[in-house]
């Protein structure tokens, strides 16, 4: 008998496995042990998979949302699985750009739910058994896959895509995937496969020497992105070969070179996949964004949430500040893992005419007693949110930090009318 009647009873059960937002590597499992033994069990979903795999330390969600777009757009039936989810779990897990509902998370815990007490999973590794197994069952023409953290040892590189794509390598994650861009390079090489062709994106030399020897040795046809030659014009996103652009809804430049590495993927599947450059420019053109990435958080007011949690990132969010407003007449809310919070961290934002530190729950989050420390600045919480937030209507806001401030940013900015 199965311990799942109701969907409150997957909930609780995933409530109870440690979460890498909370307690840090101690999370992840880095063995494919159990997730080979129990996808053994259900049929080896993965094995079925028409996918492309994407890793990169910045852009791979937008790149997969960007994908996901393009492909449903064109008449393709989609799977997209991304990580991690702002608000609800659903979100990890779409299919022709709806969530997985809640019938089918009940029908996989029902069906294999108590395998799970005697193959044990990591939270992230259930979620992508879930997502391969959705996928199959949905009968999916393309999966667009997004590595949770690095690539060689992530839970999904179980798969044979039909393309690799690495958008980016910076520094982040150094406790797990190294101190050196090379190192990090590494590890998100570790997603090319044998004679599988690779996009390699923007990223620097050093790491992008270490993706091409990777690819090199496994005789997989590289790909770049800046084939394509993309430029940046407020909006604007152009690219030079061929000559396309489209005006998007993007605010920050690094979303040409996003959009530079979706043209390439839509060139090379163009045989089992063929997108007309209209679907695709139409594609581009009515994307809002991905959740978190300088998204407009309040239909009213200039308020914007950045999920920038590394310094690439956050240069990115800051340029795309500067061509709104000065910094200095620019009110920011922030909050951080105390892992990400540096002297150079910080000191990107003393120009800001205001700041708020947010102090979130958990472990790994950064204390605002700490913080202050370090830069001026003020403290929002649950109980003076809403009145600060009503003296900022006509103010520029800019919230900012990992993606798991974004619920609270939600539900804050929500209750404001």
């Amino acid at each position: 008998m199965s311990r799942f009647d109701r969907i409150e009873d997957v909930w609780a059960f995933l409530d109870q496995i440690p979460k890498f937002q909370e307690s840090g590597a101690s999370a992840a499992n880095f063995s494919f042990d159990n997730l080979l033994a129990f996808f053994d069990l259900i049929g080896n979903p993965h094995r079925e998979l028409p996918a492309v795999h994407i890793a990169g330390t910045n852009g791979k969600g937008t790149t997969g949302y960007l994908l996901e777009t393009v492909y449903h757009e064109a008449g393709y039936s989609t799977g997209l699985f991304t990580s991690p989810h702002l608000i609800r779990y659903n979100e990890r897990i779409r299919v022709d750009m709806e969530e997985i509902p809640n019938e089918a998370l009940l029908e996989f815990f029902n069906a294999w739910g108590n395998h799970l007490e005697d193959i044990r999973l990591s939270y992230f590794e259930i979620s992508t058994v879930i997502a391969f197994w959705y996928f199959r069952k949905m009968k999916v023409d393309l999966a667009i896959i997004e590595t949770g953290l690095g690539g060689r040892l992530d839970s999904t590189n179980i798969i044979q895509p039909l393309l690799s794509v690495i958008t980016s390598v910076g520094l982040d994650h150094q406790d797990i995937l190294g101190d050196s861009l090379e190192e990090i390079a590494g590890e998100k090489a570790g997603i090319i496969k044998k004679s599988t062709p690779v996009i390699i994106g923007k990223m620097p030399e050093a790491a992008e020497q270490v993706c091409e020897a990777a690819a090199r040795k496994r005789k997989a046809p590289i790909v770049y992105a800046r084939s394509a030659q993309p430029e940046w014009n407020e909006g604007v996103i152009s690219l030079n070969k061929p000559e396309i652009s489209f005006v998007t809804h993007f605010r920050e430049s690094i979303n040409m070179w996003n959009i530079a590495t979706v043209w390439e993927a839509k060139e090379i599947l163009s045989d089992r996949y063929p997108v007309s450059d209209p679907s695709f420019k139409t594609a581009i053109e009515n994307f809002k964004g991905a959740p978190g990435r300088f998204e407009k958080i309040h239909p009213k007011y200039d308020w914007y949430f950045s999920g920038s949690h590394n310094k690439d990132a956050l240069n990115s969010s800051l340029n795309a500040v500067k061509e709104l407003k000065a910094p200095e007449e620019t009110v920011l809310v922030f909050s951080a893992m105390k892992d990400k919070v540096t002297a150079d961290f910080l000191d990107n934002f003393r120009y800001f005419g205001k700041r708020y530190f947010v102090e979130q729950s958990g472990d790994r989050a950064a204390k605002f007693d700490d913080i202050k420390k370090q830069i001026s600045t003020l403290r929002m919480d649950e109980s003076n949110a809403g009145i600060i937030l009503n003296e900022l209507k006509s103010e520029l806001v800019i919230f900012m930090g990992s993606f798991y401030f974004y619920p609270i940013v939600r539900r804050w900015t929500q209750n404001v009318s």
